[in-house]
C-alpha cells in the first residue's frame, strides 16, 4: 500500500465514521477519532467521554458526546496536531476528523478523503442509527456540519471544509454506498 495513512473528513450522517472504523478493522491498523485525540492530546484535563441523551448533551453544553468547554485555542490545536503527527509516524492508521488530512498534508503516504451524502440520506441514516426523530436529525446534522466547517476554517487559516481541492478523494456515500466508498479508498491507497 503506497498510502498507509487514511485521513477521513465527513459530513454528519454520511457514514464516514463507519467507513473509517471498518477500514481500520479490515486493514488491522489503529483507528483514531475525536474521542481518542481529545483524551490523549489533553491527558491532564477531565474529559467526559459520552453523554446519555441528546437532550442531556444540549442542556449541559455538550454535543456529539464531547465537551464543548475546551476553547480550542492555538495551544490546544497544536497539541492535537503534534499527536496526530506522532501517531502517523508510528505506522499505518486511519484518522476520522480533527482535520488530520490537513495536519498531514505534506506527507506523501497520507490519503485525504472527504465523505459527503445527500441530506435526505444523511437524515435517514441518523434516524435509523441514532434513533432520532427526523426534525432532530436534521438539526443535529446542520449543527455538527457548521461546527466542523468552522473548526476546519479556523485550523486551516481560512480553507473551506468539503472543498474538493483540499482532499485527494471526495466520495458520495449516497451514490456509492458505504462498501463501494471503502473499495474506492483502498484502490486510491494503491
Amino acid at each position: 500500500m503506497k498510502k498507509k495513512i487514511i485521513a477521513i473528513s465527513r459530513q454528519c450522517g454520511s457514514g464516514g465514521y463507519t467507513i473509517g472504523q471498518e477500514l481500520a478493522q479490515r486493514l488491522g491498523v489503529p483507528f483514531y477519532d475525536k474521542e481518542y485525540l481529545d483524551t490523549h492530546a489533553h491527558p491532564d484535563e477531565n474529559h467526559v467521554q459520552s453523554c446519555t441523551s441528546l437532550l442531556f448533551c444540549l442542556t449541559t453544553g455538550m454535543y456529539d458526546g464531547y465537551l464543548l468547554s475546551k476553547a480550542g485555542g492555538t495551544e490546544d490545536t497544536e497539541r492535537e496536531a503534534a499527536l496526530i503527527r506522532r501517531l502517523a509516524d508510528q505506522g499505518p492508521c486511519v484518522f476520522v476528523g480533527r482535520c488530520a488530512e490537513y495536519v498531514l498534508r505534506d506527507r506523501e503516504d497520507c490519503l485525504g478523503v472527504f465523505v459527503q451524502g445527500d441530506k435526505d440520506d444523511r437524515v435517514h441514516r441518523m434516524v435509523t442509527e441514532e434513533k432520532l426523530f427526523p426534525d432532530a436529525a436534521q438539526r443535529l446534522i446542520e449543527s455538527r456540519d457548521k461546527i466542523r466547517a468552522t473548526h476546519y476554517r479556523n485550523l486551516t487559516n481560512g480553507l473551506t471544509w468539503g472543498d474538493p481541492a483540499n482532499y485527494h478523494l471526495v466520495l458520495d456515500s449516497t451514490q456509492l454506498g458505504l462498501d463501494r466508498c471503502m473499495e474506492q479508498i483502498l484502490e486510491a491507497c494503491e
